[in-house]
């Protein structure tokens, strides 16, 4: 058995088994994962869970084993020694852990995202596991950034289960996302979408912000969305204070907090333009606290202002 902090809830999962076809949707985009040839048994991780829907799949990825050819690529982004961008013709590879014994993994991607073939560890290594490391994530970071949306590093919470009043804490590592999600999880009738990365979408004229399964040290993952109706960039401070922001600010913030695709000049122009678009159409704050209950009254008594 697993056990993780969904929604404030400590539950506790059976075995719940990979099938040889999975659908997960995560932040209204559903992935096919088709074909697992050597372990189509194995366990899916309690964090991806919440996230098993069968929907019209917008991505497909299929699954290999062996080491495709990837000849004449030409490198575009270095994130060594995590993962690197190639492109190769008209689309992309990604390598992943290129250098570690045993867990190499390369995703070889349509110029779309809508299609990639990941290519595991042979039967002989010792690593096949689609979910460790990030390669859902840079496929959904490339994929969002074909005009559908953003990855940001926030905690976000919805404070009303009926009508939705979702409310995005953006900050980067140590900034206090998870410190945040604990103390709202005391709060009654909080549902806490993630404590460390959430997708921000524009649908129908409306900012909506959903959770991931990338999930911070507190563990928090839903994979509910809900309309943003606020944004509070996070300093700590010995005060809890909120200040207007202006000007280039809340862009700036987004692009330290994010996750724009620096390798594609066209990806960089849609994220600076979204960012705009979020900071005009949402209120923006930026938030200084002390980590402990009193933000969270602090919040509710100043944070509509």
């Amino acid at each position: 058995m697993s056990t993780l902090r969904i929604l404030g809830y400590d539950l506790n999962f059976l075995e719940y088994y990979m099938p040889k076809n999975l659908f997960i949707t995560i932040g209204d985009v559903c992935i096919s994962i088709e074909g697992d040839p050597q372990n189509p048994g194995r366990e899916i991780p309690p964090a991806y869970q919440p996230f098993i829907a069968t929907a019209s799949p917008e991505i497909r990825l299929r699954m290999h084993l062996g080491t495709p050819e990837t000849s004449g690529e030409k490198k575009l982004f270095d994130s060594s020694p995590i993962w690197t961008l190639h492109r190769q013709g008209k689309g992309f590879v990604i390598k992943i852990y290129e250098n570690i014994e045993g867990q190499k993994q390369i995703l070889s991607v349509f110029p779309d995202f809508r299609k990639a073939d990941l290519y595991l560890t042979g039967p002989g290594g010792s690593f096949n596991d689609l979910f460790y490391g990030p390669t859902l994530e840079l496929l959904m970071v490339n994929y969002l950034a074909q005009d559908s949306g953003v990855i940001v590093h926030a905690c976000g919470i919805n404070r009303d289960n009926r009508d939705g009043r979702g409310i995005l804490f953006v900050g980067e590592s140590g900034a206090g996302k998870s410190t945040l999600a604990k103390l709202w999880d005391q709060e009654k009738g909080i549902d806490i979408l993630s404590d460390d990365r959430i997708i921000v979408r524009k649908k129908a004229g409306q900012f909506w912000m959903y959770g991931t399964p990338w999930h911070g040290e507190a563990k928090f993952v839903s994979a509910k969305g809900v309309r943003l109706e606020k944004i509070f960039f996070l300093q700590q401070d010995h005060k809890n204070s909120i200040k207007a922001v202006q000007g280039t600010y809340p862009i700036l913030q987004f692009l330290k907090a994010s996750f724009p695709p620096f390798w594609d000049a066209k990806g960089v122009e849609f994220a600076l333009e979204f960012f705009n678009d979020l900071a005009v159409s949402v209120p923006c704050r930026e938030l200084s606290f002390k980590p402990d209950n009193s933000i969270i009254d602090y919040i509710k008594a100043h944070g509509e202002r």
